[in-house]
């Protein structure tokens, strides 16, 4: 029947579009390019391939599916059989200054940021220090650390578990607990950019040092956003807010750039407000960080 279509069509002068295969040579470009992983490379070959070779447009969407359809499937058994020290990427930060003479003074700054995704879980590790010492005292000591543990129902959807401390001088904590869960959603989810909302109920201890004890139940409320500006450029706006007797607000806007593989430079900027300091002390306090950065 199709070959009486088709000689139909050629008698009627219509004409009959060529069934040419991809060339090898192009071939093997659009494969390497989707093994690469590399969309951006991946998206410029694939243009190119199509515009020189129309008539295998369709041969050449068909290799690309393919070729993710097996990479995907890697994936999701690699994460099957991954053991508990498996997948773990992110990223240690170090800056610090010394100065003498009249004064003498040293800073240090220290950061973590360790993720494991799973199929279901993702479990994250953060932790921050600043320290500043003048003539031998200690006169600023910031300390925040917090593990969370998520559950994924959704694309778009997950609930957590949160567990983190706090030491912060300017503020007068001389330690603080906060154990929370909830409900996140994914925002936003796209090549570069990433927004993760969430919100839960909390359970806060908090030691002053001036002796005041305060525990108290809060709402919690979190925003983590992620842009990718350039390939080697990085930009994040973290804010965590804890609605109770005594509320508090930390929001922290960071910069980092590669210098090359896997070293970085950043620069973060934080403001901690608290509704109710400790006697003496202001309601805001900011932290200024240069670092250098070692991402794995």
């Amino acid at each position: 029947m199709r070959f009486i279509i088709l000689a139909g069509l050629a008698l009627s002068g219509v004409p009959v579009a060529a069934q040419v295969p991809l060339p090898p040579p192009v071939r093997s470009m659009v494969e390497r390019a989707a093994e690469s992983g590399d969309k951006a490379k991946l998206d410029a070959v694939v243009a190119i391939a199509k515009d020189t070779h129309p008539q295998a447009s369709g041969e050449i969407d068909r290799i690309v599916a393919e070729i993710a359809a097996r990479k995907e499937a890697e994936r999701v058994e690699a994460l099957k059989t991954a053991g508990l020290l498996d997948n773990w990427g992110g990223r240690i930060d170090a800056g610090g200054a010394i100065q003498t003479g009249n004064a003498s003074t040293r800073s240090l700054a220290l950061g973590l940021s360790l993720l494991r995704d799973g199929l279901r879980w993702r479990h994250r590790l953060e932790a921050s220090a600043d320290i500043q010492t003048s003539n031998g005292e200690t006169d600023q000591e910031r300390i925040l650390a917090a593990w969370q543990s998520d559950w994924t129902l959704s694309e778009a959807l997950y609930v957590y578990g949160r567990f983190g401390y706090e030491r912060n001088f300017d503020a007068g904590i001389g330690r603080r607990f906060i154990e929370s869960a909830g409900l996140g959603l994914r925002a936003i989810r796209r090549e570069g950019m990433i927004w993760d909302l969430e919100a839960g109920p909390a359970f806060q201890q908090t030691r002053y040092f001036d002796g005041l004890r305060e525990d108290s139940f809060a709402f919690r409320g979190a925003s983590r956003f992620r842009w990718t500006l350039a390939p080697a450029t990085r930009l994040t706006n973290d804010t965590f807010l804890l609605v109770t007797t005594a509320s508090s607000v930390n929001n922290t806007l960071a910069l980092s750039t590669t210098l090359w593989k896997p070293l970085s430079v950043g620069v973060s900027f934080t403001v901690q407000w608290e509704e109710e300091p400790a006697p003496g002390l202001q309601s805001t306090s900011t932290v200024t960080r240069f670092t250098l950065g070692y991402e794995f």
